[in-house]
């Protein structure tokens, strides 16, 4: 690599922007850009792209070839890809020389990704834990049992997590799964109603993240005033491309039609394979042995993990028992919309693809429709009216207030600086 540095000066110099603060888990640093002190994760990926990292020059292997200008050139495209305000975005990649006393320099390469700095929605869903003053009596002490009434007829289970917080993650994942499974960047609104789809540039051949978990759902901390701070999926190294989809218009069986890629638990499968089993399980939850991976398998592990945000956790296994029982028991008895329920519902038992007349054509954009109808929800709920509504401050209306101080400011300081033209003419008059 050191032989061929002028087809990597680009990457020579990035690095150049960044400077290291500390180095937080093996191989990862916290690092932060000289410009603006934007801080950013980036991942020692010297290994991965080399075999041997101590010789000079360094020989790549099968994934460096891929990534390589040497080789297939392909980290613009997945750059590209992997850059979506929901995803846990590849920022850039750079390289450092090292050397040590009478040797020549070897090459460190970095992946910059996007930093969530208030940990994983995993960090969130666990039992609550005793508190230091709540001591435990002792065994001599006489402790007098009250008896508990029975739960009032008709009385419902209080709500877990704010049910703003439910639909901002619900929208967040949403978003990102339209860009990975449909190519679609975000959805906005006309001033008659109606939708647009904002498309990437790229030729898109469906995704399936394949590892929707709590632990993989990132937060940042707000930057203004908004309530909740930045949601992202990430963790993509049980990504699949599967190049295999459905064309408008397209007439055939589902199974020949829609994005599909085997489980992450078990082995490779040719896709002839993966489309017998499909034919043979369907849509059956919970899952089947064999049975492939698709759209709708990440729509449901998407409602799994909205139903453990609204079921208060007793158990270290939260996910397992939100499994263990059918969404609608789950939520039968929670204090949340019905709005909100009825779409966790409708992610669990959601399949567009099962099509009950042969001469109907598979759906296109499936889940960017999901989404729609996502942020339809979120539009009434913030109509309702209640008191968590009435205080919540979104990060649009965190952005505009933003905005109307900037402008206020800017028309001050334009304002001053007229008084004071004016006061220099005066004194010359």
């Amino acid at each position: 690599m050191a032989d061929f540095k002028d087809a990597y000066t680009e990457y020579y110099n990035t690095g150049m922007k960044y400077e290291f603060i500390t180095e937080i888990s093996p191989k990862v640093w916290k690092i932060s850009r000289k410009s603006d002190r934007m801080e950013y994760l980036a991942q020692d990926a010297t290994e991965t792209l080399f075999r041997d990292v101590n010789s000079v020059p360094q020989k790549l292997t099968d994934y460096g070839y891929l990534l390589s200008p040497e080789g297939q050139n392909l980290l613009r495209p997945i750059k590209a890809i992997l850059n979506h305000p929901n995803l846990v975005s590849l920022v850039d990649c750079f390289a450092l020389q090292f050397t040590s006393s009478g040797k020549r320099g070897r090459d460190q390469w970095f992946t910059v990704w996007d930093y969530c700095d208030a940990g994983n929605l995993g960090n969130l869903l666990v039992p609550q834990q005793p508190r230091p003053q709540d001591r435990a009596p002792s065994p001599d002490e006489d402790t007098k049992m009250e008896d508990i009434d029975a739960k009032p007829e008709g009385q419902k289970e209080p709500k877990f997590l704010p049910e703003a917080f439910c639909w901002h993650v619900l929208t967040s994942v949403l978003r990102a799964l339209a860009w990975l499974h449909d190519g679609v960047y975000d959805l906005q609104q006309k001033e008659n109603g109606a939708w647009q789809r904002v498309a990437g540039d790229l030729d898109w051949q469906p995704m399936l993240h394949r590892d929707i978990t709590p632990q993989n759902i990132f937060i940042g901390h707000p930057r203004r005033r908004e309530w909740y701070g930045p949601v992202k999926l990430g963790n993509y190294g049980r990504l699949a491309v599967t190049g295999h989809c459905q064309t408008p218009g397209d007439t055939r069986v589902p199974t020949f039609s829609k994005a599909i890629a085997p489980h992450p638990c078990e082995k490779f499968a040719p896709i002839e394979d993966l489309i017998t089993h499909d034919t043979l399980h369907g849509s059956v939850y919970p899952r089947q042995a064999n049975q492939p991976y698709t759209m709708v398998s990440e729509y449901r592990a998407l409602g799994e993990i909205i139903q453990a945000m609204m079921v208060e956790p007793t158990e270290s296994e939260h996910i397992k028992r939100i499994q263990s029982q059918s969404v609608r028991v789950n939520l039968k008895d929670l204090r949340y919309t019905g709005r909100l329920r009825n779409f966790v519902v409708k992610l669990m038992e959601f399949d567009p693809w099962h099509k009950t007349n042969p001469t109907q054509s598979n759906p296109m954009h499936a889940t960017s429709e999901l989404y729609r109808e996502a942020l339809l929800g979120v539009q009434w709920f913030m109509s309702t009216g209640n008191d968590e509504v009435d205080n919540l401050v979104t990060p649009k209306m965190a952005e505009y207030e933003d905005y109307i101080e900037h402008t206020k400011l800017k028309a001050e300081g334009l304002m001053d600086s007229y008084k004071n033209v004016q006061e220099i003419l005066e004194e010359f008059n």
